[in-house]
C-alpha cells in the first residue's frame, strides 16, 4: 500500500490527545445521604470491570476515528503492475470485435452496442489531448489515421458488424508496429473489447510490446448454432449430363442433439435437392447431395439449412460452369501411321453433339487453337519443336489436356523432349514382344461405372510392341492400364490446371485391336470428360482478394471489368492485373456481403464468383475472464490485465488503472463508524 499524501501522516500524532485525555480523566462520586439502609438499594452498583471495558472501547473508538481520518487526507491505494497515465505523445488503442458473433445478447444488451457504448466511455474518460488509435476487424484504411477525443467518438459510433475474421495477434501486432512507426519513445495502452472467442483469441502469436493491454470480455447469453461449415463438390470439372455430388460438413456447436432437419440445394433458384440430416451435440455430419447437371452455361448454386437466431452461416453459395462443348483438337503429321490414328480419333468424334472436333496438320498448326482446346491429342508425332512444347505447356498450365499416342521411331528417347516438358516418367526402352493389356485400375474415378463387373480374366486388346518409361518418384504420375509384365499402357500426370495422359503404344492400324475393343471408347471418351479444367466453386469473403481468369475466357480490354451482385444488381470495378498466365482480378475487400457474384466485360458475363462468409465466427465458444487472465499470464506474463467489471463506469475503472485501489473512501467511512460506535457505547452502555 502506498500513500498520494505521505505528509498528512503527521497527523497521526494527534492520537495521543484522548489518550491523555483518558489517563487524567478521574470519575469524581457524588455523596449521597441516606437514613435508612434500604435506600441502598436505589443506588446503583456500577462494575469496576465494566466501567474499565467501557472507557477502553470509547478510547479505541476515538484513537480508530482519527487514524482513518488521517489516513483518508493520506489517501492510500494499493498500485497496480502498470499506469496507463497517456501522457503527452502517448497513444491510447481501442480495438472494437464488430465480427458477426458480437450481434449475440447479453444481459446488458447487444454485444456490438455495449462495446460502442464502452469504448465512448473511454474516449471520455481521458483528458483533451489525448491522442487515440480505433481498430476493428475491418482493418479500414481510415482507422490507420490517429485521432483526437471527438473524432474517436464520432468514428466508434459509425462502427457496424462486419463478414471479417481477424485473429487477436494481428490487432495486438499491428499496434505495436504502428507505435513503432510514430517513433521509440512512443508508449500505448491498448484496451481490447470483444466476446473473446477461443478461435481468435491467440496470445501466443503475440510479438513483444514495450505497451500494456487491457481485455475487456463481455459475455453473451447462451446460444445454440448449428451452421454449415464448408461444401464441396466430388468431381472439380463440371460437363453437361454429369451426374455431382455434393457435400456439405454441417456442425453443431451447441449441447443440444438434432434429429431429421431439412438439407437444401437450390440450383439457378430452383430447389434442385433434398435431404434430411442429425447431428449430436458437439458433433459434426458430413451429408451429400446429387443431381445432374441438365443445361449449360452459369450454374448458381445454394446449400440451405435452418436454424436460428445465427443465420449468416445457414447457407452456403457455389457456382461453376458448365461447357455447352467440349472442343477436341488432334494433331497429326503427314506420316502413314499418323493418318490411321486420326481416322479412329474421327469416327469416335465427328457424329458426336457434345464434342466438338477439329484436326490439323502439325505444319500448318494455329498456336491461337491450343489455348481454346479442351483436350489436345499427338497422334503418333515423330518429332517436337520447342516453340510448339512451350506453347503446349501454356495450354496444359492454364486448363487444357493433352493425350500422347507415341510413334514407334528408331530413337524413341526423342519422345522424352515432350515427357520432361511435363515431368512424366521418361522413356528407357522399347518392348518388340506382343503383349495383351491385362491391368485396369477399376478403382480410379476414371473407370468407374464404365463397366457393369469386373472380370480378372477378361480377354483384352493385344498390343504389338510398346515404350518402356523409367519411373519418377518426384511426380504424382498414376498408371491407369498396364500390360503382363506390368509396364504402363497408360498414365495420367496432373500438370498445372490441366492434365497430361500418355499412352506406351501408337493409335494406328497395327494396334487396330485396342481401336476396336470395348476399352477403347470409354479410355478416349472419359479422357475427353475429364479433361474439363477444374473449377474454385467458392470463396470466403476476407481470406481471398483475388482470382486468376482463364486464358481460355476472352475478355475486350477496351471496356472495363467489373462485378455485379447478382442479388442486388450493385457493380464495382476491381484492380486487374494482366501478366502472363492471364488476368488477374483483385476484389479490394469489396465484397461485404455473401452471394452470387458475375464478373461482367461490358453486357457480357465471363465467369461466376460465389462468396461465403468465414464460418470461424460461427464455433460459439468463449474464455470465461478467468480463463482468459490465466491464459494470458502464462503466455505473456506482466503485460496483460483482464478487466471482468464491464458494468461499472469506466472513469472509475481508469482512475484505479492509474493510481492504483483507491482506499480513502473506505477510510472515510470507517472513520464514521467509529464516530458512530463512540456515541453508541456513550448513550446506551448503561453505568
Amino acid at each position: 500500500m502506498k500513500f498520494l499524501y505521505p505528509t498528512f501522516l503527521f497527523a497521526l500524532f494527534t492520537i495521543a490527545i484522548p489518550i491523555i485525555i483518558h489517563l487524567f480523566s478521574f470519575r469524581r462520586y457524588k455523596t449521597v445521604y441516606f437514613s435508612h439502609v434500604g435506600f441502598l438499594k436505589d443506588i446503583k452498583k456500577e462494575s469496576r470491570k465494566k466501567s474499565q471495558l467501557k472507557q477502553l472501547l470509547m478510547l479505541a473508538a476515538r484513537i480508530l476515528t482519527i487514524l482513518f481520518l488521517v489516513l483518508a487526507f493520506s489517501q492510500p491505494y494499493i498500485p497496480t503492475e502498470n499506469e496507463a497515465t497517456a501522457g503527452a505523445g502517448d497513444i491510447v488503442g481501442v480495438y472494437i470485435d464488430n465480427s458477426f458473433s458480437m450481434n449475440a445478447l447479453s444481459e446488458q444488451g447487444q454485444l456490438l452496442e455495449l462495446a460502442r457504448n464502452k469504448a465512448a466511455e473511454i474516449g471520455q474518460s481521458y483528458p483533451a489531448g489525448t491522442r487515440f488509435r480505433l481498430m476493428t476487424n475491418d482493418l479500414a484504411p481510415q482507422h490507420r489515421h490517429l485521432f483526437n477525443k471527438e473524432q474517436f467518438i464520432r468514428q466508434v459510433a459509425d462502427i457496424k458488424p462486419s463478414p471479417a475474421v481477424v485473429p487477436l495477434s494481428i490487432i495486438h501486432n499491428r499496434f505495436n508496429r504502428q507505435n513503432l512507426q510514430e517513433g521509440n519513445d512512443v508508449r500505448g495502452t491498448l484496451y481490447c473489447i470483444s466476446d473473446f472467442q477461443r478461435n481468435i483469441t491467440d496470445p501466443e502469436n503475440f510479438s513483444d510490446q514495450p505497451f500494456f493491454s487491457y481485455f475487456m470480455p463481455l459475455v453473451p447469453n447462451q446460444v445454440n448454432n448449428l451452421y454449415i461449415d464448408s461444401c464441396w463438390v466430388e468431381v472439380p470439372a463440371h460437363g453437361l449430363n454429369q451426374e455431382e455430388t455434393i457435400f456439405v460438413k454441417i456442425k453443431n456447436s451447441s449441447d443440444e442433439d438434432y434429429q431429421n432437419l431439412p438439407l437444401r440445394l437450390f440450383l439457378n433458384d430452383s430447389l434442385k435437392s433434398m435431404t434430411n440430416f442429425s447431428v449430436n451435440a458437439r458433433n459434426e455430419i458430413t451429408a451429400s447431395l446429387r443431381y445432374t447437371n441438365v443445361s449449360a452455361g452459369i450454374q448458381l448454386g445454394k446449400v440451405e439449412i435452418t436454424d436460428y437466431p445465427f443465420i449468416h452461416d445457414n447457407s452456403w453459395y457455389l457456382s461453376y460452369f458448365v461447357e455447352p462443348k467440349l472442343k477436341v483438337l488432334a494433331v497429326y503429321n503427314n506420316t502413314p501411321g499418323s493418318q490411321e490414328g486420326l481416322d479412329y480419333i474421327t469416327a469416335l468424334f465427328e457424329n458426336d453433339d457434345y464434342v466438338e472436333l477439329a484436326t490439323m496438320d502439325i505444319r500448318s498448326l494455329q498456336i491461337s487453337k491450343l489455348a481454346e482446346s479442351n483436350t489436345i491429342f499427338l497422334i503418333n508425332p515423330e518429332n517436337y519443336s520447342t516453340g510448339f512444347l512451350n506453347e503446349l505447356e501454356s495450354a496444359v498450365n492454364n486448363g487444357s489436356s493433352v493425350v500422347l499416342f507415341p510413334q514407334m521411331i528408331p530413337q524413341p528417347e526423342i519422345h522424352n523432349q515432350f515427357l520432361s516438358k511435363f515431368g512424366a516418367g521418361p522413356v528407357s526402352g522399347l518392348d518388340t514382344t506382343s503383349q495383351e493389356i491385362s491391368g485396369i485400375d477399376f478403382d480410379n474415378r476414371f473407370f468407374r461405372n464404365v463397366f457393369r463387373q469386373r472380370k480378372e480374366n477378361a480377354l483384352q486388346p493385344k498390343i504389338e510392341r510398346h515404350l518402356t518409361f523409367a519411373e519418377n518418384v518426384r511426380t504424382s504420375e498414376t498408371n491407369l492400364l498396364w500390360f503382363q509384365n506390368s509396364d504402363k499402357a497408360l498414365s495420367f500426370l496432373p500438370y498445372g490446371k490441366g492434365k497430361v495422359w500418355v499412352f506406351s503404344f501408337p493409335l494406328n492400324q497395327k494396334n487396330e485391336t485396342f481401336a476396336r475393343d470395348i476399352l477403347f471408347v470409354p479410355s478416349l471418351y472419359n479422357i475427353v470428360l475429364n479433361s474439363l479444367p477444374d473449377q474454385q466453386t467458392s470463396h470466403i469473403i476476407g481470406r481471398e482478394q483475388t482470382f486468376l481468369l482463364p486464358r481460355s475466357i476472352n475478355a475486350d480490354l477496351k471496356s472495363s471489368l467489373e462485378i455485379e451482385n447478382r442479388e442486388t444488381g450493385d457493380r464495382f470495378i476491381p484492380g486487374v492485373n494482366i501478366s502472363g498466365q492471364g488476368t488477374r482480378i483483385d476484389f479490394n475487400s469489396s465484397v461485404e456481403k455473401a452471394g452470387h457474384y458475375l464478373v461482367k466485360n461490358g453486357n457480357e458475363t465471363l465467369v461466376p464468383l460465389s462468396f461465403n462468409y468465414n464460418r470461424d465466427e460461427s464455433d460459439l465458444r468463449y474464455f470465461s475472464p478467468e480463463e482468459l487472465g490465466e491464459r494470458f499470464s502464462s503466455e505473456v506474463p506482466g503485460k496483460v490485465a483482464v478487466i471482468d467489471n464491464i458494468s461499472a463506469n469506466f472513469s472509475d475503472v481508469l482512475q484505479e488503472i492509474q493510481k492504483g485501489k483507491q482506499l480513502w473512501k473506505w477510510c472515510i467511512l470507517l472513520a464514521l463508524f467509529f464516530i458512530l460506535a463512540e456515541v453508541l457505547i456513550a448513550r446506551f452502555w448503561k453505568q
